[in-house]
């Protein structure tokens, strides 16, 4: 009988990791010798406000404690993985972080491995951009506060100086605000309107994620219509992002790790088999989790179950073995720079914007 090995999902909502678990599951099991089973473990503590670093860490705690675990895939952003890295890193779980851009993941332990390049990659990437493709002269930066909106918010205004684009403004917000047509008033009016006495931006860079950003957007696009905006990998456009950005949201350059566009046959199958299976089109979030599933599985195949080993293979990879060949590009950890690619907002999907 092949002996189980569990591989766990460090994702509070399952909504949409669940589905890609689903999609490679069966060949998830294909690992001679092994049979390998992804789980998530139920939360005991709810997700009440004030709550959620405790309810991530209780998760955490119970995947770390499941038996045969070999592996975590997850949290979900950059403050949750940091959150819940010293629990890994003391069990010696492998915990390979998606999305999550923190630079401070690259020291979070050496049972903590980044598929996605960090904020400074990213910052240098999105201030490139919008330097040299946009030809901005002033930009205007929004960031949400937390170690996502803060690290890009430093990459980026980095990068912009650099290139001599005059940064009129930094300017934090809280997350999870509200405006029009969902509410009556706007909570960021008052943030926004301050930042654009200072100055008409050229374009206006968002470190923040899909709610607020819709917010911002209509808000400077009702003062200033021309104004382009650019946007780091958490804008997850959807409908809760068109919805409150309104027609503006078609200004919006949005930064991602991968595209169902990308032309290799390892990501139009994927793309196949999830738009066949589940008749909706996959995100790049949902294809970098399945690339860091893959790359736990083929650490099994390659060397077995034990922990210490599978530390070490995920090491080696782009080291003294090649990448993987993943989803979204070259599997290696921490991730290249070179996966980062540049979307335009169309309506509540995206276009890649050729080089």
């Amino acid at each position: 009988m092949p002996r189980a090995v569990v591989i766990g999902l460090g994702y509070r909502s399952q909504q949409r990791v669940g589905v890609v678990a689903g999609l490679v599951v069966d060949s998830l099991a294909g690992a001679e010798g092994f049979a390998i089973r992804i789980t998530s473990e139920t939360l005991v503590l709810a997700a009440q406000p004030g709550s959620n670093g405790a309810a991530e860490v209780d998760h955490a705690a119970r995947l770390a404690a499941l038996p045969g675990i070999i592996g975590v895939v997850g949290h979900g952003g950059s403050r949750e993985a940091l959150m819940t890295a010293p629990i890994y890193n003391e069990a010696h779980i492998p915990q390979i972080v998606p999305t999550g851009t923190s630079r401070r993941l690259r020291k979070a332990g050496e049972w903590t491995f980044m598929l996605a390049p960090d904020d400074s990659a990213e910052g240098e990437f999105l201030g490139g951009f919008v330097a040299g493709r946009l030809h901005a002269r002033t930009a205007t930066v929004f960031y949400v506060l937390d170690e996502y909106g803060a690290g890009l918010r430093d990459g980026a205004v980095t990068a912009l100086t650099r290139r001599g684009v005059r940064v009129l403004d930094v300017v934090p917000v809280d997350a999870m605000g509200e405006c029009l047509p969902v509410a009556p008033g706007n909570s960021y009016a008052a943030a926004v309107d301050a930042a654009l006495l200072r100055g008409r931006p050229d374009v206006v860079v968002l470190a923040t994620r899909q709610r607020e950003s819709g917010c911002i957007v209509a808000r400077v696009h009702r003062r200033y219509p021309g104004v382009l905006f650019a946007a780091g990998d958490g804008l997850t456009v959807n409908r809760d992002f068109s919805l409150r950005a309104g027609a503006a949201g078609d200004s919006t350059y949005v930064v991602a790790f991968w595209h169902r566009t990308r032309p290799d046959s390892i990501s139009r199958a994927f793309v196949r088999r999830y738009e066949c299976l589940f008749g909706a089109t996959p995100k790049h979030d949902e294809a970098m989790v399945y690339d860091a599933l893959y790359a736990l599985a083929e650490a099994v195949r390659t060397v077995g179950p034990d922990g210490e080993h599978i530390r070490r293979y995920l090491m080696s990879l782009g080291r003294t073995r090649p990448p993987l060949a993943g989803v979204t590009g070259p599997i290696m950890f921490p991730g290249s720079a070179s996966r980062l690619l540049m979307t335009r907002v169309h309506g509540e999907a995206v276009a890649v914007v050729a080089p």
